[in-house]
């Protein structure tokens, strides 16, 4: 692995490619205080639709994963496929959906980053991927034991139960148009820096009647899976989060998890200046004040004394180099 030769103090970074199917490869950056320990714990920040991982640490060096920096974490900041740096296989199609990240890319990344972390390692995920991590952490739980919890932010389950009429025409809306397209056009739209495929879509559009949550080809039942996901997680949400998550749907997906997790409401009534949406809940000043030292905070409270867990031996990554610095932010919500 090669770093980048920065100034006394300032952080460490390198990036890497993490393979995965269908000849994808995710990127992936490593970023670590200068002074800091093999045994510092660290971070996988996955974002959420339409982003990649400048949504958590822009190039500059400034986003919601600074704050886990300051305080000593090693941060890895990852894209999943088609989005950012991720490099794509020779022939370029939107071919994946949901299911991919559930059994693919997110335990991929997991994999990797354990294998190449001596501390105790936990997850950070925004949105649609905080509820794809947890699929993943309960379809295959043997994953669980390479980590030491999970956050999800703006995360919840999926179903008409609010956001009324205008949320059952979108979903319409993003189904029918991702099938006439071949993908979601996020950008053309503005709703996001990166397209996603149909397939993804039409699995949103196909839970939320019914509140389902499986996979496209009904053998899976992730909800069932859920129950067994019994690591620390806490599900966290913003009081003015009521379109794309919201408070009830939060606090049920967080009752229904195996291990009974901690469900934080970040509001006016729990301490806060304002009532979060879905994407200042953790980006912006307010949330780098407010929010996020109640997220390192969980993540140190919950860190076995003296535990380095890193995962299994042996790292599946390759083709590493040092990054460069053009920004990547994206303020987009899903």
């Amino acid at each position: 692995m090669s770093t980048a030769d920065d100034p006394a103090g300032d952080p460490v970074e390198t990036e890497r490619w993490v393979p995965t199917s269908d000849g994808h490869e995710l990127h992936l950056r490593q970023v670590r205080p200068r002074a800091g320990d093999g045994g510092a714990p660290g971070v996988l920040f996955l974002p959420g639709l339409f982003a990649d991982g400048g949504f958590f640490l822009g190039r500059s060096g400034q986003g919601p994963a600074k704050a886990f920096l300051d305080e000593g974490f090693t941060a890895y900041v990852a894209s999943l496929r088609g989005h950012g740096p991720s490099r794509w296989p020779e022939r370029r199609a939107y071919d994946w959906n949901f299911d991919t990240y559930v059994r693919h890319d997110v335990p991929d990344l997991i994999r990797a980053v354990s294998a190449a972390h001596d501390g105790p390692l936990f997850v950070l995920a925004h949105s649609m991927v905080g509820y794809a991590a947890l699929a993943a952490l309960g379809v295959d739980p043997d994953l669980q034991k390479r980590l030491v919890g999970v956050a999800t932010v703006s995360s919840a389950v999926n179903d008409y139960s609010d956001g009324g009429l205008s949320k059952r025409a979108q979903l319409t809306f993003s189904s029918v148009i991702s099938r006439l397209v071949g993908r979601f056009p996020a950008r053309a739209l503005k709703q996001g820096r990166w397209d996603e495929p149909p397939g993804l879509m039409r699995q949103f559009a196909a839970w939320a009647p019914s509140g389902a949550f499986r996979s496209a080809d009904g053998v899976t039942d992730y909800w069932q899976a859920l129950g067994q996901v019994t690591l620390p997680v806490l599900v966290g949400i913003g009081a003015g989060d009521t379109f794309h998550a919201s408070p009830a749907r939060a606090r049920k997906l967080a009752d229904h998890l195996g291990g009974g997790a901690e469900f934080t409401l970040f509001g006016r009534e729990t301490g806060l200046s304002w009532d979060p949406g879905h994407v200042d809940v953790i980006r912006g000043a307010r949330a780098q004040e407010q929010v996020l030292p109640k997220l390192v905070a969980w993540m140190r409270g919950t860190s076995p004394a003296g535990d380095a867990r890193g995962g299994a031996t042996g790292d599946t990554t390759t083709d590493e180099t040092t990054t460069g610095d053009t920004t990547t932010g994206d303020t987009t919500k899903e």
